[in-house]
């Protein structure tokens, strides 16, 4: 059995194990440990320093970053959330901007093939490089497990690690600070996340309990 075979051997095992402690969490029990880390994370120096976050509207059982989200408008930084393509497996970030109540906010919004919440993509919502404004990137990244030194086990589609290894090529071009924080709960963290050669590591990881710098972890 070759390499690649036994690497995705392992991830389906941690993606069905995730699966089964997440579906043990009540609806309370995620929107308490949601609140409690976004809390974290918005008095942070990371966060504070950030012009813009990439965020995610949270689906099924992932740990919800609203709160994040609600903040950075609040701030006035440069919010976005992503749109994937219709065809293939390509994703993008579109802006949107702060609203007097939830149903205006959410008015931005559709739900996609999978059922998720993103933003109606309109040309000129699209987030590119140089950005507008602001050098430092924040982006919240959603997975079923991590690990201290930064792994990331996603659900398998590889939306994700396509869209970071470019924007993180372009924020090396145009000079800007980007920072990766995987976000899930306690339960989701493991000793060791197996990972192939396209997966794209975490600069931090954020839990309720603590957000941890994964560089820390890998010395």
């Amino acid at each position: 059995m070759g390499t690649d075979s036994v690497g995705n051997m392992a991830k389906k095992e941690l993606r069905a194990k995730m699966k089964e402690i997440l579906s043990r969490m009540s609806k309370e029990e995620r929107e308490f440990a949601s609140h409690k880390a976004c809390v974290s994370l918005i008095k942070s120096e990371l966060f504070l320093s950030a012009g813009i976050v990439l965020s995610y509207m949270a689906a099924g059982m992932e740990a919800d970053p609203f709160r994040i989200s609600s903040a950075a408008l609040t701030a006035f930084k440069m919010l976005a959330f992503p749109v994937c393509a219709k065809e293939g497996r390509e994703m993008d970030f579109h802006f949107v901007h702060g609203a007097g109540d939830m149903d205006s906010f959410l008015s931005q919004f559709a739900r996609n093939r999978y059922g998720i919440l993103e933003p109606i993509p309109y040309p000129a919502t699209k987030m590119s490089l140089p950005p507008v404004r602001a050098k430092n990137i924040l982006v919240i990244v959603p997975g079923l497990a991590f690990s201290p030194r930064g792994g990331r086990l996603g659900h398998g589609a590889g939306y994700y690690d396509r869209y970071l290894s470019a924007l993180k090529l372009k924020a090396l071009e145009h000079d800007c600070a980007l920072s990766l924080v995987g976000f899930c709960y306690d339960c989701q963290v493991s000793r060791s996340v197996p990972l192939e050669e396209h997966d794209i590591p975490m600069d931090y990881v954020l839990t309720p309990s603590a957000l941890v710098a994964c560089r820390q972890n890998m010395l």
